[in-house]
């Protein structure tokens, strides 16, 4: 948990803080860590991922107001650098801004970055699998709409975006995935972020659409990433 953590503060420009929950109470687990999160010190949370979605880390995805970095119950324990990050964008202006500040501060910190866009059933252009021109140009022009600065590369994928974020993540070797989103878990929606959090081997980072990384603002410095202590019963 901690190297995950240090891994993140120091991708982010942050320090780690231990948070303890001691609480068997899902609700009051959940209450806990949302309340280590509200201060304006705070700049990112970090916690292990659970299966069960009445467990705490599920409440605190959808509350919390600030990005949380989820972990894979199988990750390796030691050190976990973070040298390579897999963005997934849908093609709105939400999702990519909500990201926009991981973007530059994984720039800054000289880690490759990825940009994942995939076309839903029906979507493709005509021309994506057979005119490589029109491909880049379009590629181009995605990119300029929604990544800012140089040195970002895309991949393109067809089909359902819940499929292929993980498979792409692990096919390139990716070290965590940062997925903006809306934080409504109702039956029908936040698909892709389900299946990342279930199912990646990788941590997840999720940004809230409208939470601080959205505001325009230049990224906060010198803050906290809370890790909640092993032990703490979050899973």
């Amino acid at each position: 948990m901690l190297d995950v953590a240090s891994a993140v503060a120091s991708l982010m420009r942050a320090r780690v803080r231990e948070v303890g929950v001691a609480s068997d109470d899902p609700d009051r687990a959940a209450l806990a860590v949302l309340e280590a999160l509200e201060p304006a010190d705070v700049l990112v949370g970090v916690v292990p991922a659970a299966v069960d979605p009445a467990a705490p880390s599920w409440r605190v995805m959808r509350e919390s107001t600030k990005p949380l970095v989820l972990l894979p119950p199988d990750l390796p324990s030691g050190p976990n650098p973070i040298g390579r990050v897999l963005v997934p964008l849908d093609g709105s202006r939400e999702c990519a801004r909500a990201v926009e500040h991981t973007i530059e501060l994984c720039r800054r910190a000289d880690v490759d970055l990825v940009v994942l866009h995939v076309f839903g059933p029906g979507t493709a252009p005509p021309y994506w699998d057979q005119d490589v021109h029109a491909l880049n140009v379009w590629a181009e022009e995605f990119m300029s709409r929604h990544v800012r600065g140089a040195g970002v590369r895309l991949e393109v994928r067809v089909g359902a975006p819940e499929d292929s974020v993980v498979e792409v993540a692990e096919g390139l070797g990716a070290d965590l995935i940062a997925l903006g989103w809306s934080q409504r878990l109702e039956d029908g929606r936040a698909r892709t972020v389900r299946r990342s959090v279930l199912e990646a081997h990788v941590p997840v980072m999720l940004v809230p659409v409208s939470g601080r990384d959205a505001d325009g603002e230049d990224p906060p410095q010198g803050r906290w990433a809370l890790a909640e202590q092993p032990g703490a019963r979050m899973s």
